[in-house]
């Protein structure tokens, strides 16, 4: 490709382009990146003072430089004139010479912003939609309660049979302790999860957690583990313990008197990630209701509050994993979680 071809292709991109040399400055640049930086890319010569974030930008083009690694998509924080950052993606490679030195890298970036903007109203909007069914879930559980507690109360009025107040009682504690289990759970819900995190192996965690399953729950249900090895990750092991127990004894209930539950931890040497597998082969989920299980005090089940599986979605996300759902009425339901491996 000739220069001209080459400038011209450059000039009419909608995405800014830098190149640096060995040290890092800027010996070239694009006029969209006039746009994205405005005066600061007159003033800076280095990369790494064209935003916010600049000893990370330095670690990545040092790496870049001198080991020729590729980065994409890391985003950073542009300063403006304004006083809100600009959000910009970076793209960065290193530019070798026909005898495969580095001799300077080239830097690919999009403004980012709109998009940015426009997924930060998006989440909001879902939080206060998740907040609205929260909101409602509770109401409807506190007017039953006290429903039940205020008609128990009436009756008490004019009952002078003390068998049937003290039944009458009974029921008012009832309702009252399940009043208080259900702000007790939606505080420690509340609460941020904080994890220690250190090595753990997730296999002897899960042997142990299905451990004590089997010794608590008996019952007439297989359960079935599977690995193929250790899969060691950094994670708090007593919240991703609770994790799992709620997981697994959600897939007890699932199965009623009979069934099987499958645990299968996979870590391949080749990927970066431990993914473990709870299937269960019970009455499966309705799938209009798929996407709403992980909503706080979202439940199909007669008794509980609805916040274990949020719980566990909350504690998997501080470790910086995630966890997915499948799940066929009729059939059974899994629920992958993955971690980062070390």
């Amino acid at each position: 490709m000739n220069i001209p071809f080459s400038a011209q292709i450059t000039n009419k991109m909608p995405s800014g382009l830098i190149t640096v040399d060995r040290e890092g400055r800027i010996t070239g640049h694009n006029p969209a990146c006039e746009r994205i930086f405005l005066e600061t890319l007159v003033t800076s010569d280095l990369l790494r003072d064209l935003v916010r974030e600049s000893q990370a930008l330095q670690d990545l083009l040092d790496r870049c430089l001198k080991a020729g690694e590729v980065f994409t998509r890391v985003q950073f924080n542009v300063p403006t004139g304004s006083g809100v950052d600009k959000r910009i993606g970076i793209n960065l490679s290193p530019i070798t010479n026909p005898q495969g030195q580095v001799e300077g890298a080239i830097c690919l970036l999009s403004d980012l912003t709109e998009i940015v903007e426009l997924q930060n109203q998006i989440k909001l909007k879902e939080n206060f939609a998740a907040l609205g069914e929260m909101s409602a879930s509770i109401a409807h559980e506190f007017k039953n309660s006290i429903a039940t507690i205020v008609g128990y109360a009436q009756m008490s009025k004019t009952e002078t049979d003390v068998n049937t107040l003290h039944n009458y009682a009974g029921e008012i504690h009832k309702e009252s302790q399940a009043l208080s289990n259900m702000v007790t759970d939606f505080l420690n819900f509340a609460k941020p999860v904080l994890p220690y995190m250190y090595e753990i192996d997730l296999v002897e965690l899960l042997d142990s957690v299905i451990g004590d399953l089997k010794s608590r729950r008996p019952g007439r249900y297989d359960v079935q583990f599977h690995s193929s090895g250790k899969a060691i990750v950094l994670c708090d092991a007593t919240l991703m313990r609770q994790s799992f127990i709620n997981l697994l004894i959600n897939a007890t209930e699932a199965l009623g008197e009979k069934g099987t539950i499958s645990v299968t931890v996979e870590a391949p040497e080749e990927r970066n990630h431990v993914r473990v597998v709870v299937q269960d082969t019970g009455h499966g989920i309705p799938e209009h209701l798929v996407s709403k299980i992980f909503f706080p005090f979202f439940t199909t089940k007669a008794h509980g509050t609805g916040l274990g599986l949020s719980l566990v979605q909350k504690i998997v996300l501080a470790h910086n994993g995630r966890i997915e759902v499948q799940s066929t009425e009729g059939a059974g339901t899994s629920f992958t979680i993955t971690l980062p491996k070390i």
